[in-house]
């Protein structure tokens, strides 16, 4: 009786673990470009990575570039960043075995260059507390249309709205 229940339990594992691994793993080879905005200083730009390696089962790694900029009746700054983007797929973990949804956690770092201007001490202030690390994190879901095209959506740090072509 006890190895036919351990011959059910394993039976049952195998079952749910191959329906697990049966997702549409769409990770490297990925080219994502998007509209962002900055939560914290209302910023707005353009975001592109490309998936560039696999590594591990559920992890990709991405060169990243961005441009954003935001102004007031003070104030005019433009950042321009290089860097990386890690993206965890959690479809696996959560079991979602729909191959037209991702599910992701992303981190991104990277250098910034800096540009701004502002009327009296307000630029030179900003100028002065420059960092040019940058670094974010988030969660995101790409909906895939079809094989080569989808589109995806990032809350955290930043927000971001774009497409992906599989390449």
């Amino acid at each position: 009786m006890k190895k036919s229940l351990h011959l059910l339990v394993t039976l049952i594992l195998v079952t749910l673990s191959s329906t697990a691994f049966a997702q549409d793993f769409k990770g490297p080879n990925t080219l994502n470009v998007g509209i962002i905005s900055g939560v914290f200083h209302g910023s707005f730009g353009i975001q592109g990575d490309y998936e560039i390696a696999q590594l591990g089962q559920d992890f990709t790694v991405g060169a990243s570039a961005y441009y954003q900029g935001w102004s007031d009746s003070n104030f005019s700054y433009s950042s321009f960043g290089v860097g990386a983007r890690f993206r965890w797929y959690a479809d696996r973990v959560l079991n979602i075995t729909d191959n037209k949804w991702d599910v992701f956690a992303n981190g991104d770092v990277g250098f910034r260059i800096n540009s701004s201007s502002g009327k009296g001490d307000v630029g030179n202030a900003t100028a002065k507390s420059y960092n040019p690390l940058y670094l974010g994190i988030g969660i995101g879901g790409k909906y895939h249309i079809n094989d080569q095209i989808s589109i995806q959506a990032i809350i955290g740090s930043g927000a971001q709205l774009g497409v992906s072509f599989q390449l």
